[in-house]
C-alpha cells in the first residue's frame, strides 16, 4: 500500500512538472517573478497578495531540495524570470536529511540559476518555523521530525552562504515566531502550514523585494 501511495505521488508530481508547468510556460512572458518551493509556496496566494506584479507560482507540495534541482528547467530556466524567490528545505528536514545536504543543494540551485539565467536576481528565503506547542490545533504527526533548533541552524548557514554568493537573504522566520520560539498559533493551520494571516505577514516582509523597493 505504501509503494502504491508513493507511486501515485510521484505520478502527480511528474504530471505537474511535465504537463502543467511545460504547458503554462508556453504562454508566460519573460521577466516574471517566480516563487519556487514546496507546499508553503504552493498554497501562497501570490497574485492576491502582490497586486500589480507579474508573479508565477512554481511551488509543489511535498517537494525537497533534490526535487527542485530536478525541475529547474521547467520551473525557472524556461521562464527567464527577472526575480526568483526560493523557499525550500522543510521537507528535507522532515525526511531527516542532514544540514549539509540541504545547504549544499540550495547552493547548487542558486549556482544553476545563475548559470542559466544570469540576469535573474535571486532571493533566498529563510526556512519558516514550525510549532510543537501543546495546543489542540497542532498536529505533531504533520510537523514530524521538524524542529526549530535545526531550522535556525540551517538558516544561519543559508544566510552565510547567501552572503558568500552575493545573493539576497530574507529573514522571514523571525517575523513568524512567538515569545517561546514557536510558529505563532494564529499563523498556522496545524504547526507547519500557514493560515491566511500567516501568509499576510510573509507578504509584508517580501513585498519590498517583490516590488523593487529593496
Amino acid at each position: 500500500m505504501i509503494s502504491r501511495f508513493i507511486d501515485a505521488v510521484t505520478s502527480l508530481y511528474k504530471k505537474q512538472v511535465d504537463n502543467a508547468f511545460v504547458e503554462l510556460n508556453k504562454s508566460a512572458k519573460p521577466g516574471s517573478i517566480v516563487f519556487v518551493g514546496d507546499s508553503i509556496t504552493d498554497f501562497f496566494r501570490l497574485n492576491e497578495f502582490f497586486h500589480g506584479a507579474y508573479v508565477i507560482n512554481r511551488g509543489i507540495s511535498g517537494d525537497t531540495t533534490d526535487g527542485v534541482l530536478k525541475r529547474l528547467n521547467e520551473s525557472v530556466f524556461e521562464l527567464q524570470p527577472s526575480k526568483v524567490f526560493l523557499l525550500i528545505g522543510t521537507n528535507d528536514i522532515g525526511g531527516n536529511k542532514s544540514d549539509g545536504h540541504i545547504v549544499r543543494n540550495i547552493g547548487e540551485i542558486i549556482d544553476r540559476i545563475r548559470e542559466k539565467c544570469p540576469e535573474t536576481r535571486i532571493y533566498l528565503q529563510s526556512i519558516y518555523p514550525v510549532s510543537k506547542a501543546g495546543h489542540k490545533k497542532i498536529r505533531k504527526y504533520i510537523v514530524g521530525k521538524r524542529n526549530n533548533e535545526k531550522i535556525r541552524r540551517i538558516n544561519e548557514a543559508l544566510k552565510e552562504m547567501a552572503k558568500q554568493k552575493g545573493v539576497e537573504y530574507i529573514d522571514v522566520y523571525s517575523h513568524l515566531i512567538d515569545e517561546e520560539g514557536n510558529l505563532r498559533l494564529e499563523y498556522t493551520v496545524e504547526g507547519l502550514h500557514l493560515t491566511v494571516e500567516g501568509y499576510r505577514i510573509c507578504a509584508e516582509v517580501l513585498r519590498p523585494y517583490v516590488f523593487g523597493i529593496k
